[in-house]
């Protein structure tokens, strides 16, 4: 995965992709995409799910889910090199497209302000300032 900013640090393009063997149905395979970077992007930059004493102290509404409106535009680009036999070569997409979206999003930071950031979320971000 590649994240695009723009001089102010927000998110505007992601750029993604993954093998999955044979697309069978090349639309789902993009919405999984998309649907996957979302969660990457929000435990990136902005989820943060406070416990204390084994019991979660925040709520649905102040986890800090992105919205629809401060997802960046998305560019799926898939990879279909599995010619098996066995399912027509498909090889599944699932969760693995959680997995590069931080440390894309802690690059792409890095590029930008040279901070080498190692918890997430990504503090000194657009999303979350550093009090």
């Amino acid at each position: 995965q590649l994240v695009i900013m723009d001089e102010k640090g927000k998110g505007v393009k992601v750029v993604s992709a993954h093998d999955m063997g044979r697309a069978i149905n090349p639309k789902g395979v993009e919405g999984q995409i998309e649907g996957g970077i979302a969660m990457g992007l929000g435990f990136a930059l902005t989820e943060d799910f406070k416990i204390e004493n084994s019991r979660p102290k925040v709520k649905f509404g102040t986890l800090g889910l992105l919205r629809s409106t401060q997802m960046p535009e998305i560019v799926s680009i898939l990879i279909q090199k599995n010619e098996n036999e066995l399912a027509y070569g498909a090889k599944g997409i699932g969760e693995i497209v959680v997995i590069p979206s931080a440390p894309a999003c802690q690059n792409a930071y890095y590029k930008k302000d040279g901070k080498f950031r190692t918890s997430l979320p990504l503090s000194d971000t657009f999303y979350k300032k550093t009090k």
